[in-house]
């Protein structure tokens, strides 16, 4: 497990067998996240417009109604977060379970402020009559039997949110974090729906209302019980093993897996999957990883993963022969649905996963489409995979360029100096019908934003730039 495989011996494995048939691409693709948000936002507004058919509830003022929907808009805001992480396979292949988690982390930086707010704004009126009398409603509020589960709730779900947003920051391991994430998250919901039910002004007159809060907040939480019980049980059953674990480069590791059985598997070049290597598949130890390769390469796939953390740092543990559970494929970065006069490929680092697995899957299309590849890196010793890559570019069945990215380039190097600006990317997309192009951006998150802001300031369009930033 320790010797370093050769790029000419990574070339000859990945190369596609000569019976494999061209990959077709069928399935419609995921919707926007735009148009995932706008659709989000009308669902959480449900709950609202039921309360407003009520005939016992009439109209209390614009402030009152504007409390009541931030209330029970961002209570059902939090009761879909769950089907927004759950990779439910019903939502995430409309969604794509990046933009769900995309949606996911914005959202729930919303719903910490409007917890924050929400008993604030319940006593603020009453700050205007008295600033004693509203100070001692707002301690009631927190202290008072019957609305002591809002309290809890409430104090939760700050923690739960800051946990959230800082857990790079926490000396806390991620398995440990998802497991902490997902019993808060059941908690919160429980006790939030208790609050609901047991103060809410509609609940009060329409019995229903309350059934329909319970009915949600049961949907929701099963949703996480299906994440963490159901779904492993059913990967169970489709076991992967491992076949090598190589390095790659200086900073890479190029791992290998194959079927260890006969069980259907599909996936689409530029997705990704969470992978268990426990040995357990109810075991939280997974992290998600993308695939390099494309489909004419099963029952194997691959992936390049950079050596970042305490798991990825020692991947020469893993033992040939050894199982793996995967959890997926998920994504929408991928050839799905679209048309391009051409395809523009930008990779950061251990981002050059899933963008070889798209020009993989490009080869044995036989694309004749024009693609462009940019690739950068600090150093040349990070390049991955570059005899593969040289030899496509000489092929003479694609039309295809590689332009290399180093900060820390050696004496003798033909390619771009320095970071992807908006220099490299006008030399390389220099064509006139440049907007016409699809352009698949992935790397680190700071990364992807530069070269995004770039593109926009070139006026390349918004739906043409697909991107994937690394790491949940």
């Amino acid at each position: 497990m320790n010797r370093s495989i050769t790029k000419e011996e990574l070339v000859k494995a990945q190369s596609p067998k000569p019976n494999c048939a061209h990959v077709t691409i069928t399935k419609t693709a995921p919707l926007s996240f735009r148009a995932l948000m706008v659709i989000y936002f009308c669902i959480v507004l449900v709950p609202y417009g039921l309360g407003l058919a009520s005939q016992h509830v009439s109209y209390r003022g614009w402030y009152t109604e504007l409390v009541s929907i931030l209330s029970m808009a961002g209570f059902a805001m939090m009761l879909v977060q769950f089907f927004l992480s759950g990779r439910l396979e019903g939502v995430s292949s409309k969604t794509g379970v990046d933009n769900g988690m995309l949606l996911h982390r914005k959202v729930g930086e919303m719903l910490a402020l409007l917890f924050l707010l929400h008993p604030l704004l319940i006593v603020l009126p009453r700050f205007w009559l008295s600033s004693s009398f509203a100070v001692d409603n707002l301690v009631l509020l927190f202290t008072e039997p019957l609305t002591s589960t809002g309290f809890y709730a409430w104090s939760l779900m700050i923690v739960w949110v800051l946990m959230a947003m800082f857990k790079d920051k926490l000396n806390m391991s991620y398995e440990g974090w998802r497991v902490s994430h997902g019993i808060g998250a059941i908690a919160i919901a429980i006790l939030a729906t208790d609050h609901v039910i047991t103060i809410g002004r509609h609940g009060h007159y329409d019995e229903w209302l309350d059934w329909f809060w319970i009915a949600l907040c049961t949907a929701a939480v099963s949703a996480l019980v299906y994440t963490y019980f159901i779904r492993p049980r059913q990967f169970s059953k489709k076991p992967f093993k491992i076949v090598s674990c190589e390095k790659a480069g200086i900073s890479d590791w190029y791992l290998t897996i194959e079927k260890d059985g006969d069980f259907e598997f599909e996936f689409e070049a530029g997705q990704f999957v969470w992978i268990n290597t426990s040995g357990n598949p109810y075991d939280r130890s997974e992290h998600p990883f993308s695939i390099a390769t494309c489909p004419t390469t099963l029952p194997r796939i691959s992936f390049i993963i950079r050596a970042l953390g305490d798991y990825t740092s020692n991947l020469d543990r893993l033992k040939v022969g050894q199982t793996a559970y995967l959890d997926g494929p998920h994504g929408i970065f991928t050839l799905t649905g679209r048309k391009a006069n051409g395809i523009a490929l930008i990779a950061g680092g251990a981002g050059v996963g899933p963008i070889m697995g798209i020009l993989r899957q490009l080869r044995d299309m036989g694309d004749t489409r024009p693609i462009r590849l940019i690739y950068g890196n600090q150093s040349f010793d990070q390049m991955v995979l570059q005899d593969e890559i040289k030899a496509m570019s000489e092929s003479n069945t694609m039309d295809f360029e590689q332009m290399l990215v180093l900060t820390q380039p050696p004496e003798i190097f033909k390619g771009h100096k320095g970071v992807m600006d908006r220099t490299i990317l006008e030399k390389v997309f220099c064509t006139t019908d440049r907007n016409e192009w699809d352009y698949y951006l992935c790397g680190p998150e700071v990364m992807v934003k530069a070269v995004e802001k770039t593109m926009k300031n070139m006026e390349i369009p918004q739906h043409r730039i697909i991107f994937e930033k690394l790491g949940f």
